[in-house]
């Protein structure tokens, strides 16, 4: 069985699968969800649109908490 690869975000945290991260895309700061963990990269799914994107695991934040119920209460 294959082991999968350990990715850390911007501040050092472990990323793992279903975790809400932040990220840039463009000029827009974007929140998303993980979707799959590649060998190299993260692929993260954004709460607006359909289409994932691979996105360096260095290049994202987690969000948790109070940050990510706001929102999705302000954005919903």
């Amino acid at each position: 069985m294959k082991e999968e690869p350990v990715h850390k975000d911007l501040l050092g945290r472990p990323i793992k699968l279903g975790d809400v991260v932040a990220y840039a895309q463009s000029n827009t700061l974007c929140v998303g969800t993980v979707d799959k963990l590649n060998p190299k990269m993260i692929r993260v799914k954004p709460f607006r649109g359909s289409w994932g994107s691979n996105k360096y695991s260095s290049d994202c934040a987690i969000l948790e908490g109070e940050a990510v119920t706001f929102h999705l209460l302000k954005n919903g």
